[in-house]
């Protein structure tokens, strides 16, 4: 049991209050409850009552509440703006069969609490706040949520039967939460793994990315290997792979998930930045089709690079997030020599967001390797006390930034057209090479010596 009283914000109480004056049962339902018993801030409030929606409605319009009727209404859901803050109003109801694997083919609206607790994914979920700010607790979701136990609510194959997203959903929750999944709820998310393949790549995603950025992501892409390997088959082939090196003493899965761990998490939102996260999981994904095609694993990155690209566009990944993790995974083993001249040309063929990407990304790569691959760790400080150098001299690091521009040599006497592009070009080359400063006399003298 648990005794707490739990105060909720008076847009969302106002609700609950009003629905009660009208003779119907209310109560904050799902993710907000179980924030506020794990000491978290709800970022929204849901409702779920015995009022049909057009009880919600006729009361609504009795007491001048603006209303968003949507298409959830088929489903039982009105939203309400209660104090400018949308609240979604959800009927109590029993939902029919899901042919689909998805969505149920019906809903029958009910006036009892118990239904609407059993058509519920998991127990942390399945939790009730009355106006009272007490729980109602019938499934033992407060003592899961104490315990870091996932578990689903009744018949865990039947959950995921109705809905396959919830496998990727409970995965999500455990990976971010950091939990345990109940013995019998695992068993039942492995049976049904298959129907993953009929949930849209677009909320397969939205779920994937919270699991890989999550706490425990490590830890459920390890144990859950088998049902993601239905999205990922590649992730697969990496468990038990050999990578043959005195650089690594571990597989190429465990040596993946090692580097995932190094990706450092945000303490304000408990996760890792997406696109490293998923660089992380993807940069040593070609290695077994190199080895099978090369023989070897040279061109793992190319290769991994390929990869990435077509499990992103399987993902519907948006389309930066494609470009980015792609150029990660094919620059992740890419380190340049640490001299002035090697790493200022790095700097100019690479946005410097992009640049410090890859450095969180290779250092996390070689604190996974074997102690003597640990070596590189010296030259990657050495690249970064170069470039922070070169930041703070302000080096031009495109044409843009130099010193003079395409009027400057028109007032030279250069014609407009192509010659200024291929002149400026030019003087940037000899910057970045080191032969001219980035100085406007100094352009000035190179370019009557070399052109006037």
């Amino acid at each position: 049991m648990n005794d707490i009283t739990y105060e909720i914000p008076s847009y969302c109480r106002n609700i609950l209050t009003l629905l009660e004056q009208y003779g119907y049962r209310a109560y904050v339902a799902g993710g907000a409850v179980r924030d506020l018993i794990t000491g978290k801030i709800p970022h929204d409030y849901d409702v779920a009552t015995s009022a049909r929606p057009e009880d919600v409605i006729s009361i609504a319009r009795e007491n001048d509440i603006r209303m968003i009727i949507e298409t959830g209404i088929k489903h039982g859901t009105v939203t309400l703006i209660s104090e400018g803050k949308p609240i979604e109003i959800t009927t109590f109801r029993n939902d029919g069969t899901y042919s689909d694997s998805r969505h149920p083919d019906s809903v029958e609206f009910s006036d009892c609490i118990d239904d609407d607790v059993k058509r519920r994914d998991f127990t942390m979920n399945a939790l009730y706040l009355g106006s009272d700010g007490k729980v109602k607790d019938k499934v033992g979701g407060i003592k899961d949520i104490h315990d870091r136990i996932l578990r689903a609510v009744g018949d865990p194959e039947r959950r995921f039967t109705e809905d396959a997203l919830r496998i990727m959903r409970g995965l999500r929750f455990a990976s971010v939460l950091d939990l345990q999944i109940e013995t019998e709820t695992a068993k039942a998310m492995f049976r049904c793994r298959d129907l993953l393949s009929d949930i849209s790549a677009e909320r397969i995603f939205r779920e994937f990315s919270d699991i890989v950025c999550g706490q425990a992501a490590s830890r459920i892409i390890r144990e859950n290997i088998d049902i993601l390997s239905v999205l990922l088959p590649e992730i697969k082939l990496m468990e038990g792979f050999d990578q043959k090196s005195e650089y690594h003493d571990l597989d190429l899965l465990e040596h993946t998930l090692k580097v995932l761990d190094n990706i450092p998490i945000d303490v304000s939102t408990g996760k890792r930045d997406v696109v490293l996260a998923y660089a992380a999981l993807l940069h040593d994904i070609g290695k077994p089709e190199s080895v099978r095609l090369e023989g070897n694993m040279k061109k793992h990155e190319e290769i991994g690079a390929k990869i990435a690209s077509g499990f992103a566009d399987r993902m519907k990944f948006p389309n930066e997030l494609k470009k980015n993790v792609s150029c990660l995974v094919l620059y992740h083993d890419s380190f340049a020599e640490p001299t002035r001249q090697s790493v200022y040309r790095f700097m100019t063929e690479h946005d410097s967001d992009f640049i410090d990407l890859l450095a969180v990304l290779q250092r996390a790569d070689i604190e996974a390797h074997s102690p003597i691959g640990r070596e590189r760790i010296k030259q990657l400080e050495a690249i970064k006390e170069i470039r922070d150098g070169l930041i703070s001299d302000k080096v031009p690091l495109s044409v843009k930034d130099l010193a003079v521009n395409g009027i400057d040599l028109i007032r030279l006497g250069f014609p407009q057209g192509p010659i200024i592009g291929s002149v400026l070009n030019d003087i940037f080359q000899e910057v970045v090479s080191g032969n001219l400063d980035n100085d406007c006399e100094l352009i000035f003298t190179f370019i009557a010596r070399k052109y006037l």
